[in-house]
């Protein structure tokens, strides 16, 4: 696949992947492994078990209720057994970890990568200020020699709290770089975590750790070592662990030889009719080249050695110019501006290559940025460019405190738009979107509030993103009025909306219906309260206050939305009694609207 026109994004391969431009790279057949079995650790004498189901509940710390079965990892603790960790069979090196995790209320845990670096699991629901100790942090070290309260250090914070509510499937995914050593065992890099992303949210990038963190295997850093799951804390479960081993050698580009001419090329001439104004060799592609000051194109020749056959990603993009690349003879990414990529098949071995980069422009400096993904490979550099990314934009976030409501549109994750969509920030960083043409809850999420870039920049599109880990509540093109009336009628009509209270009152009417709906953030920051009341003829009427593929009632007012990941909580003494209730795409728990409507929206 070959992607044109990028020449409006950033112009950087970091930025390329962070922004989710490179989706091949995930689809290269690379060695991934599962460990979702106790088979897959070393005998553990402590209290994890192999389960199917597992459930949590916000009134009972340090608790999961399971049922056995296979695909998921529960540690449950007693008073009689604390647990212990588990640690896997197989040890690993550089790795890209995916997994999700059920924290109970009020537990603990941690997965060291190695067996020596931790990210924290932890409940952390609620909090608005995240330590290094809080979910998603790298752990600090510890030195027992120094006073209380001064041993630990080189803790990170992870950049926002965005961890849910216990008891709710939580995503984690880390891409990670284990230390370097020398022939003679000596450490010449530090482990990275190249990347960690919390529940949809980058909360780590490009993090150093200068040495193990505290209750590593091992008191120094080590080549390779296991998966290590804490079990010695609290009750935590854990499914769909995905390891991806990244083992293989970076191909070498090798006997270079360059070609300079003058002029301007946007397509690829014909070189034999052509006159060099210099020519060379270099061992580096990144070796400087002198050129014409005024626009020229620079031919590479060369050999690219292939450590093991199999199927290769190239990303190419010259800033500021024009890049073309060539594999075997093959034209595998043709002349043009920006970033693009193909996946060939290549076997064992040295492979010529040729390279083309043009300088279009005579004011500006031209680069170039190639990169390689393969078996068992990261995405990594064969050149990196030195050119500054004068397509960058800096951020237009939207500080809460001076804009608290915006007026935007709010894509959806089908790519569906809304384009009467009202955004609420809440004071414990508590926020959510409401969608005025249906009278719908649209999107909530815990963090910062929008990043307004799309809106406003050049031209804009009108478009605002939260920045925190989002929860989508339904599907757009189904009303949650989907009873015996539909926000899809011509009937429906909105009424406006005003800041009340501290939170936002909208009104609208629907068949005869008038709706007060007031929604506002808790104050201890674990997501939103609702009050809906409604006059008219409400006889027979109801109303769905979730849906979602699986509905379970954890306790009498308690709900869990499964795969949302969220709470439905009502008084059991309401006189308002939900039914979960089966439909063609799911399930939806619905109430009657003849009565005060009122319940908290918890995630």
């Amino acid at each position: 696949m070959t992607i044109t026109n990028l020449k409006n994004w950033a112009t950087c391969v970091a930025c390329l992947l962070l922004t989710g431009f490179f989706p091949e790279a995930g689809l290269i057949a690379q060695q991934t492994v599962q460990i979702n079995s106790l088979s897959d650790f070393k005998p553990n004498t402590g209290t994890w078990h192999n389960a199917g189901e597992v459930s949590g509940n916000l009134d009972k710390p340090n608790l999961l209720n399971f049922n056995k079965g296979e695909g998921v990892l529960v540690n449950q603790p007693t008073k009689k057994n604390n647990g212990q960790d588990l640690i896997s069979l197989e040890e690993f090196g550089d790795i890209d970890l995916e997994l999700e995790v059920m924290v109970a209320p009020q537990s603990n845990s941690g997965v060291y990568l190695m067996g020596q670096y931790e990210i924290q699991i932890l409940d952390s629901w609620g909090k608005t200020t995240a330590r290094a100790g809080d979910m998603g942090g790298v752990y600090e070290r510890w030195d027992d020699n120094e006073p209380d309260g001064q041993q630990g250090y080189q803790g990170y914070a992870p950049r926002q709290n965005v961890s849910r509510a216990p008891g709710v499937w939580q995503n984690l995914k880390v891409s990670f770089q284990a230390p370097r050593f020398n022939d003679q065992g000596e450490k010449t890099e530090n482990a990275k975590f190249l990347s960690v992303h919390l529940n949809g949210v980058l909360i780590h990038e490009n993090l150093e750790v200068f040495g193990p963190t505290r209750g590593s295997l091992k008191p120094n850093d080590i080549p390779k070592g296991p998966i290590r799951i804490q079990g010695d804390h609290g009750a935590v479960a854990f499914r769909n662990i995905q390891v991806t081993k990244f083992d293989a050698e970076v191909p070498v580009l090798s006997d270079l030889r360059y070609m300079v001419y003058e002029g301007f090329f946007n397509q690829v001439p014909e070189f034999d009719k052509l006159n060099e104004s210099g020519i060379g060799i270099i061992k580096n592609i990144n070796d400087q080249v002198y050129t014409p000051t005024k626009q020229n194109l620079i031919r590479y020749e060369g050999k690219l050695e292939i450590p093991s056959s199999g199927n290769y990603t190239f990303l190419m993009g010259v800033p500021s110019g024009m890049g073309a690349f060539y594999i075997n003879g093959i034209n595998l990414l043709p002349i043009q501006e920006g970033y693009q990529f193909k996946e060939i098949k290549l076997e064992k071995g040295s492979v010529p290559v040729e390279i083309l980069v043009s300088k279009t422009k005579d004011w500006s400096d031209t680069g170039l940025d190639l990169s390689i993904a393969g078996p068992g490979l990261r995405l990594s550099p064969l050149s990196k460019s030195n050119i500054s990314t004068t397509n960058m934009v800096d951020p237009i976030l939207v500080n809460p405190n001076e804009v608290p409501v915006l007026r935007s549109f709010i894509d959806l994750p089908d790519g569906k738009r809304l384009t009467h969509a009202v955004s609420v920030a809440g004071a414990q960083k508590v926020h959510y979107s409401f969608d005025l043409s249906k009278g719908n809850l649209a999107q909530v999420w815990r963090g910062e509030f929008l990043d307004a870039t799309p809106m406003w920049n050049n031209r804009g599109n009108g478009v605002s993103r939260p920045m925190g880990a989002v929860v989508f509540l339904g599907n757009p093109e189904k009303n949650l009025h989907d009873t015996e009336f539909t926000a899809m009628s011509e009937k429906f009509k909105a009424n406006g909306y005003q800041l009340k209270n501290g939170g936002v009152e909208y009104q609208y009417q629907n068949i005869g219906v008038k709706f007060q709906d007031f929604i506002i953030a808790r104050a201890d920051g674990k997501g939103l309260d609702r009050s809906i009341t409604t006059e008219g003829i409400t006889a027979n009427k109801r109303y769905s206050i979730a849906s979602g593929g699986e509905i379970k009632m954890i306790q009498d007012g308690l709900y869990w939305v499964v795969d949302k990941g969220y709470y439905i909580q009502m008084d059991p003494k309401s006189p308002s009694k939900p039914s979960i209730e089966s439909g063609t795409d799911g399930q939806n728990l619905m109430v009657s609207i003849s009565l005060p409507l009122q319940y908290s929206l918890l995630f």
